[in-house]
């Protein structure tokens, strides 16, 4: 049997044959530009610039909590993609770990996230490239190669980034081209059999058209080992292009663009936590189909950290496995991975017509992904799940900037897109049990669940800044956004849809085909002051609104559409140099109310397949200090530092769940239709919010030292990510003791504890041969961690929980040439 490590390298040959050329012909031909002379070395900071009001301004008078990342400070922090980002920022967490494909990123800021970002529903952060939204939480996850900077914008921006921004938004610039001829070529290889590829390209066309041209390709085997599959998994494989081409005339500037990036992986990383024995104990529902023991042998605390991950079912383990039906057998046999294709283009233009200047952002982004995962992450086929999406957005947006006089300056502009998409998943739960048509038709179920997704916005906004004074200026903006949002679910299960779905034609045989339609429309503002108290001190204050759009509950049908979610916030930030600009401190607090806020609910559909669905859960509020500094002590030395404090909690009284509770007659509860069980009501307003890390932190070194053949730099930083709660859970007082035992333990499992990663990077530059030579690792101190702990289904009838294990150590050394 071929190895990994053989079949790695052969891929990336086969893949990286023109890069691995390109790259030898860079590493052994002479320079055409001058050598690239280590920068003079200086105490003090670099001035950060940044457009996180749409406009080019200097960070330490921009009055918003924003984090600036330059090129450089991502290489030396080793951010790949978005995920990485979050040691990085503060109050900031990225969740991976889904039961579907492993190509979602679930951004929360500020404690404001979506744990369910699908084509009907949308993320509460944005994602911008080169200002053009990013609709779908997959291409968060494309690689970040190539840039000029990263702005993470804190705090709700409405009314210039528009909806789905209550937490903040991710502003991601890449590279432009430039008339100076010149580039790189990277090679690299590491542990994990992780090898790589990648060069820019850049220079003139003509004398007013200039181009760039980055591509990467690498690989890795899998972090874990699945024994019954005798493979690893969470291996990654990931090719990226980038083209840009840039026009500048007399006032016309034009910046065409696109991308493509392909990443596939064998499955993620997960490992069973626990399972509940009221269920699968000798006395339990399956109890009488003796998984005790083979639970017990595949908890991730019970030694299988490393040596076991996930696993489909295996036919020839079942003999049960014939009976059961063809689409049931086909999705069992599918084997685990996932995979990613997103690509897009974009078109800046921008006119200065004098007293004004036009801007035209024009974008289409298109990203299809899709993963199989053993969700129980055991070799007992409890649930397995192939889930994924696809969505194509086309976005138009003009804007207009200009001034009145020598006080007042103002942006303004409008907004429209149109995404098309299909989202789907399919399931098969409880393939243990013996299969029988009439008394277990659920044993192995092959749930469907489908959707035609169509989703419009158009939105108009303006934003003006007066002068009061000569250092105190007033903010004041506005924006009004219109939603459509329309579906037409294929789904097995339906709730709230008579049995013979007669609402709407039938695709297939149990499939029921219903359309829903419904549109939204809602403010946005921003008030704010601001005072430039000296040239090296600037404080402000400001109060904001941004709302999340609305939706539809796809995987089961005959559900009510979910309201937009809105946070209205007040921040005061202070922002200061010290010491002749060797030492910056930001600080910011806020306070944010968050209304009609979306939640996730798991439960087992009467059909017998798990699914999730979205509420309007009540009200909540989160208060917290974020603080970020720089200082250069000494020539070459520079220390970075941020701190996020956060907590919160729902309104009282204002998340109010309906829970089904076994027998009648039970006070201040009604009778299901049926007449046979109860329906209560249960406050869940003392539950913890989820992904809301209470504190998170940064801290990092830089050293770089002159040397005879240019300069040695030393990096080294530490990040720590607080424990976070992902799907809290609280029952009726009337449930079963037994029951309420469940509800308390996955309570407990749902609490992903904290974990610190320490990294480092140390580079040599050649400056005779323009060459460099870096050694870096991640997670050095080996630590063992979870990013998330996923116990949605534990108290849902499942009776089990997964983990998404994070990251091990990894290392490895590149070599770059630059020309």
């Amino acid at each position: 049997m071929r190895s990994n490590h053989s079949r790695h390298v052969a891929k990336f040959l086969r893949r990286g044959g023109a890069l691995g050329l390109l790259a030898c012909t860079a590493l052994t031909s002479p320079a055409f530009a001058q050598s690239a002379q280590a920068p003079q070395q200086t105490d003090q900071l670099d001035e950060i610039v940044v457009t996180a009001r749409r406009t080019e301004e200097n960070l330490q008078s921009t009055p918003v909590a924003v984090t600036a990342i330059g090129s450089e400070a991502l290489e030396r922090a080793q951010v790949a993609d978005v995920t990485d980002l979050q040691r990085t920022v503060p109050s900031l967490s990225i969740a991976t770990g889904a039961p579907s494909s492993s190509g979602f990123s679930f951004v929360s800021m500020r404690g404001q996230g979506n744990l369910q970002a699908l084509v009907s529903n949308d993320p509460a952060v944005a994602i911008y490239v080169d200002g053009v939204y990013i609709p779908r939480p997959s291409q968060g996850l494309t690689d970040l190669f190539d840039l000029e900077r990263v702005e993470v914008l804190r705090g709700p921006q409405g009314t210039l980034f528009g909806r789905n921004t209550i937490g903040g938004a991710v502003n991601i610039l890449t590279a432009d081209p430039t008339g100076e001829f010149g580039g790189s070529v990277r090679i690299e290889a590491g542990n994990y059999d992780q090898v790589g590829a990648s060069f820019v390209l850049n220079g003139a066309l003509s004398d007013r058209v200039s181009g760039r041209l980055a591509a990467s390709t690498k690989g890795r085997s899998g972090y874990g080992q699945s024994i019954p599959l005798g493979r690893d998994v969470w291996d990654q494989d990931s090719d990226f292009i980038r083209g840009k081409l840039k026009y500048e005339g007399e006032g016309v500037e034009l910046v065409l663009s696109g991308d493509y990036n392909m990443i596939e992986d064998n499955g993620q990383f997960t490992a069973l936590n626990s399972f509940a024995p009221e269920l699968f104990g000798p006395t339990g529902s399956f109890g009488a189909f003796g998984l005790g023991t083979t639970l017990t042998n595949s908890l991730h605390d019970g030694g299988w950290y490393d040596t076991y991950a996930t696993g489909y079912f295996v036919p020839s383990s079942n003999p049960n496995f014939a009976a059961l039906p063809q689409e049931v057998r086909d999705l069992y046999t599918k084997p685990l991975g996932n995979r990613l294709e997103a690509y897009g283009f974009g078109l800046n233009a921008s006119f200065d017509l004098g007293d004004v200047t036009l801007k035209s952002i024009t974008g289409f982004r298109f990203s299809d992904t899709d993963g199989v995962i053993d969700t129980d992450g055991t070799p007992v086929p409890i649930l397995t799940t192939w889930a994924g999406y696809n969505s194509d957005q086309w976005s138009q947006e003009f804007q207009i900037t200009g001034g009145i006089g020598e006080s007042f300056t103002y942006i303004a502009g409008v907004y429209y897109s149109d995404e098309q998409g299909v989202e789907f998943s399919r399931s098969q739960n409880f393939g243990f049990l013996p299969y029988n048509a009439t008394t277990r038709p659920y044993a192995g179920f092959a749930g469907q669940n489908m959707a035609d997704v169509h989703n419009t916005s158009a939105g108009v906004f303006g934003q003006g800044y007066y002068q009061l004074t000569e250092n105190l200026r007033l903010a004041a903006g506005l924006r009004w956004t219109w939603d459509s949002r329309d579906t037409e679910l294929h789904n097995f299960s339906t709730w709230g849809v008579a049995a013979t779905c007669n609402l709407q034609r039938p695709d297939v045989v149990g499939v029921c085909t219903q359309t829903q339609e419904v549109k939204f429309d809602y403010p946005a503002y921003t008030l704010g002051l601001d005072w430039q108290i000296n040239p090296d001190m600037f404080a402000y204050i400001q109060t904001r609104r941004a709302s999340k759009s609305g939706g539809w509950n796809t995987r089961a049908g005959g559900l009510p559409a979910f309201d937009p979610e809105t946070v209205e916030d007040l921040e005061i930030g202070f922002k200061a140099t010290w010491l002749e600009n060797r030492l910056r401190t930001n600080i910011a607090f806020f306070h944010s109310w968050q209304s009609d806020v979306q939640r996730n609910a798991a439960a087992l559909t009467p059909a017998g397949a798990s699914t999730q669905f979205i509420v309007n859960a009540g009200d909540a509020r989160v208060h917290g200090l974020e603080f970020e500094g720089a200082f250069r002590p000494w020539t070459g030395m520079e220390l970075t530092s941020n701190i996020s404090l956060m907590d919160g909690s729902y309104a009282d009284g204002s998340f109010i769940e309906q829970q089904a509770v076994p027998g009648v007659g039970l006070a201040g509860c009604r009778l299901n239709t049926a007449g046979t069980a109860s329906i209560c009501p249960v406050d869940r307003s003392g539950e913890e919010l989820p992904q809301l890390p209470k504190i998170q932190y940064n801290l990092g070194a830089t050293q770089v030292v002159p040397t005879s053949f240019g300069a040695v730099s030393f990096h080294v930083d530490y990040s720590y990510l607080g424990e976070q709660f992902f799907n809290p859970v609280t029952p009726s007082p009337y449930q079963s003791a037994t029951t309420q035992g469940i509800y308390a333990a996955s309570n407990r499992i749902t609490r992903t504890p904290g974990y610190g990663l320490l990294n480092a990077r140390i580079t040599m530059e050649f400056d005779a041969q323009n060459v460099e030579v870096a050694i870096y690792g991640k997670n050095l101190a080996g630590e063992e961690y979870s990013t998330r702990h996923w116990a949605d289904v534990y108290a849902a009838g499942l009776g089990f929980a997964t983990d998404f294990i994070g990251e091990p150590t990894t290392y490895g050394v590149s070599l770059t040439r630059r020309f």
